[in-house]
């Protein structure tokens, strides 16, 4: 039997493959409900799954990767402490037009069947000003309104 750490461990190895490959296209990112709870919320800019999918959706020339680097878990509390590199990258051509180190705290919660899912993610950026302002521009963010 799996222990509860081996399962948020899987959970979220499945979560960032997902999102890397699937999350971001129109066709396929209906999976991420697989990881998402309809009450998502992402550092109270997001409020919900369907808005978090529509922001996912909205940067279709450039396409998230992120790989997972280390994970903290925290099995009393259902949370999970990610050590993340995110790329972006251009879709048209496969250039990564930024790599950025990130560290995401992921509440999770156990729905009627028992699976994990994400409810609150709290994302901390790399403090290099220069990616971020590249970050921003990426995404069409203001940057003065990035804290």
């Amino acid at each position: 039997m799996e222990s509860r750490y081996d399962e948020i461990t899987r959970f979220m190895n499945e979560y960032v493959k997902a999102y890397s490959e699937y999350g971001q296209i129109a066709e396929s990112h209906s999976v991420m409900d697989k990881f998402y709870a309809p009450e998502l919320s992402f550092d109270d800019m997001v409020t919900s799954r369907e808005q978090w999918y529509e922001t996912c959706l909205s940067h279709n020339h450039v396409q998230d990767k992120l790989t997972l680097e280390h994970l903290f878990i925290d099995e009393k509390q259902n949370e999970v402490g990610a050590l993340l590199t995110a790329q972006a990258i251009e879709r048209a051509t496969g250039k990564v037009l930024l790599e950025i180190k990130m560290n995401t705290l992921y509440n999770l919660k156990t729905d009627e069947n028992g699976e994990f899912k994400i409810i609150k993610a709290r994302v901390f950026l790399e403090t290099n000003p220069q990616k971020v302002a590249k970050l921003c521009q990426i995404y069409g963010m203001d940057f003065n309104n990035v804290e």
